[in-house]
């Protein structure tokens, strides 16, 4: 009997939810209705164009007065210590033939040592090379004394990789250099330096050593106009020549053409044929 009643009891309550369910449904008039129905569509609608305005769509960059588009697809910034380890980017693509040491050597020339130790040195170099010795002197010295003050260094060292969609644009085939974009250092709005492509290409037809000792690495061939690839090219950035700070920002893209009448108002953070490396996504 006490079974029979629990069973009721149940029966009972899922009909009373039921019946206020239907009751404030039916408050609810077929407006009501029809504008929650729409405002649902235009949520999704709306996250949608949301989603589509996150995705990255290269820019289009030509070169003044070039034969050839760039499209920067994904990068890769690595850091000295890093590059030995990682086994993305091949050794034969590198210009050395080899993956880069971690711990990069350079040699190093130390020319406020030779000028306090020889005055005429000195004097040569404070005057621009117009008092102390002559050019042939000069020559001459260094000759004799560079390799005394010469010392290998460890510098640090980044790597930045492009992956790149180029697009020939003349007409007719012809053998093209790929490593004319440049990196730029900025702080702010100050231009800091610059380095071009010099270190990684993987689509290389020229692996002599003659060539990988000159820009012929970096040299493509292509058959037609409108002819692309899609390849990686690489830039070595040390601190003997560059500082590397976390604070400063890279840009890679073209210098001033004919149309800057002043390199100073050259600046890459603004100009329509640089691109932020920040805004390019990551490689995978």
């Amino acid at each position: 009997m006490k079974k029979v009643e629990l069973i009721i009891s149940t029966l009972t309550i899922i009909a009373l939810s039921m019946a206020v369910i239907i009751i404030e449904r039916k408050k609810k008039t077929p407006m009501d209705r029809y504008l929650e129905t729409v405002q649902s569509s235009v949520r999704i609608q709306v996250t949608s164009e949301i989603s589509d305005k996150r995705k990255y769509i290269p820019k289009e960059i030509i070169n003044d007065g070039g034969n050839l588009k760039y499209e920067f697809l994904s990068c890769d910034l690595i850091d000295d210590e890093d590059i030995a380890n990682q086994t993305k980017y091949k050794a034969e693509y590198f210009i050395e033939g080899r993956v880069p040491e971690s711990n990069y050597i350079v040699k190093c020339i130390d020319y406020d040592s030779m000028a306090r130790d020889y005055p005429k040195f000195d004097e040569y170099r404070k005057s621009n090379h117009e008092k102390g010795m002559t050019k042939d002197e000069y020559e001459e010295f260094m000759r004799k004394h560079k390799a005394d003050y010469t010392t290998d260094k460890h510098v640090k060292t980044k790597y930045l990789f492009i992956k790149c969609r180029i697009t020939y644009t003349g007409g007719g085939r012809r053998d093209e250099y790929l490593h004319a974009v440049d990196v730029f250092i900025m702080r702010g709005n100050d231009l800091l330096g610059y380095e071009g492509i010099n270190c990684y290409f993987d689509h290389t037809q020229h692996t002599s050593n003659e060539a990988r000792e000159s820009s012929e690495f970096f040299k493509y061939k292509f058959e037609k106009k409108g002819d692309s690839i899609e390849c990686v090219l690489g830039c070595r950035l040390t601190s003997e020549y560059f500082d590397l700070s976390e604070e400063n920002k890279y840009f890679i893209g073209f210098q001033p053409g004919t149309s800057y009448s002043d390199d100073d108002q050259f600046n890459p953070a603004i100009d329509s044929r640089c691109v932020a490396i920040a805004d390019i996504p990551k490689g995978t």
